[in-house]
């Protein structure tokens, strides 16, 4: 479990150090990939406007309201 966590630490620490666009970029794709991902399990159709959407939507919402909220304290 510990290679586990270490590398966990590893992506969280390299995340952190993205810049807001970069880290919402990074968040916008995963959620675009996952949605996809899901839709082609669960339901065999191509759903890439739903994909689309959603990994907009995610970047807009995270590049407005800001990574982990650093500039507060």
């Amino acid at each position: 479990m510990a290679p586990v966590k270490r590398f966990y630490n590893q992506v969280d620490n390299w995340a952190r150090d993205l810049s807001r666009a970069r880290y919402a970029a990074l968040l916008g794709a995963s959620a675009a990939i996952g949605v996809l991902v899901v839709g082609l399990l669960l339901s065999r159709e191509f759903s890439l406007v739903q994909a689309v959407t959603m990994g907009v939507v995610m970047f807009a919402l995270e590049f407005a309201f800001g990574k982990f909220q650093t500039a507060e304290g």
